[in-house]
C-alpha cells in the first residue's frame, strides 16, 4: 500500500467514525425530545444492556447458538449449490431436464416451507440449518450455473484438442474462469444464511438472538431489542469480513492478472 492509498484510507476511516458518532449523538439527543424512547430506547441505555448481557452470559450463550447454526447453513447450502451449479451448467441436456424443477422451488417462498422442515425437525438446530441452507442453495446456484454456462466454448474446445480430461478440464478451465460468478454468489449468501436462522429462531426457537430478539419485542424493551440487533450486526460484519478475505485470496491470480489494480 502507498503513502496516499494509505492516507486515503485514514481520512476515510475517520470520517466514518465521525458520521457514526453524529449519529448517536443525534439519536441520544432525541430519544424522549423528538421520538418517544419506548419505541428507540437511547445508545447508553443500549450499551448498558450489552454490557449487562455480555456480563451475565447471556450473549455467550446466544450468539454462539446463532452463529453455529449460520455457518453450517451457510456451508451446507453453499457446497450443494456449487456442486449442483456446476454439473447443470457444465451438462446442458441435464440443466435442461432439471430447469423447471429448479424454477419451481426457487419461486416457492421460503416462509411456506417452515412449517414443513418444523414438522420433520423439530425446534432444534437442524431447522435453523434446513431453512438457512435452502436461502443460501439458489443464490450460490444460479451464480455458479451462469458462471459455468459462460465459459467460451471455444476455450473449453481448444482445451480439449490439447489432450485434456474431463478432470484437467473442469479443474483447470471451467472452475476458474467461473469462480468470479461463485465468489460473487457466496459473498451474496452470506447475509441470507444469517437472516433465515434469525427467522427460524423468530419462528420457533428458545434460544439464539433471534429468540432474544422476538422475546424483547414481544415485551416492548427497546433496548433489549436493539442489543440484539447490535450482535446481528457484528455476526454479518464479522462473517462479510472473513468471506471478503477468502474471496480475495482466491481471486488473486485475476488481480495479478490485471497488473494489481
Amino acid at each position: 500500500m502507498t503513502g496516499k492509498q494509505r492516507r486515503y484510507k485514514l481520512v476515510t476511516t475517520f470520517w466514518q467514525v465521525v458520521l457514526i458518532a453524529t449519529l448517536l449523538a443525534l439519536w441520544e439527543y432525541a430519544s424522549d425530545r423528538w421520538v418517544p424512547a419506548l419505541f428507540v430506547s437511547k445508545p447508553s441505555v443500549i450499551g448498558a444492556t450489552i454490557w449487562k448481557w455480555l456480563g451475565d452470559g447471556t450473549y455467550a450463550n446466544n450468539l454462539w447458538v446463532t452463529i453455529e447454526a449460520t455457518l453450517m447453513g451457510f456451508v451446507s447450502g453453499a457446497v450443494a449449490g456449487m456442486l449442483a451449479g456446476y454439473a447443470t451448467g457444465a451438462w446442458r441436456r441435464l440443466g435442461d431436464i432439471l430447469a423447471p424443477l429448479i424454477t419451481a422451488f426457487y419461486t416457492l417462498p421460503r416462509l411456506a416451507l417452515a412449517p414443513l422442515f418444523l414438522l420433520w425437525f423439530g425446534i432444534d438446530i437442524e431447522f435453523r440449518v434446513v431453512f438457512a441452507a435452502t436461502i443460501v442453495f439458489f443464490l450460490v446456484y444460479y451464480n455458479t450455473f451462469f458462471g459455468v454456462r459462460d465459459v467460451s466454448a471455444e476455450l473449453i474446445a481448444a482445451v480439449r484438442i490439447m489432450g485434456a480430461n474431463r478432470f484437467q478440464l473442469a479443474w483447470r478451465v471451467i472452475l476458474p474462469a467461473a469462480l468470479v460468478w461463485v465468489a460473487a454468489g457466496l459473498k451474496i449468501s452470506v447475509p441470507y444464511a444469517l437472516v433465515g436462522v434469525v427467522v427460524a429462531e423468530m419462528l420457533v426457537s428458545n434460544s439464539g438472538l433471534g429468540f432474544l430478539l422476538a422475546s424483547n419485542a414481544s415485551q416492548f424493551s427497546a433496548a433489549g431489542t436493539f442489543a440484539a440487533i447490535a450482535g446481528l450486526l457484528v455476526i454479518a460484519l464479522v462473517n462479510d469480513w472473513l468471506l471478503t478475505l477468502l474471496t480475495r485470496r482466491a481471486l488473486r491470480w485475476k488481480t495479478l492478472g490485471l497488473g494489481g489494480q
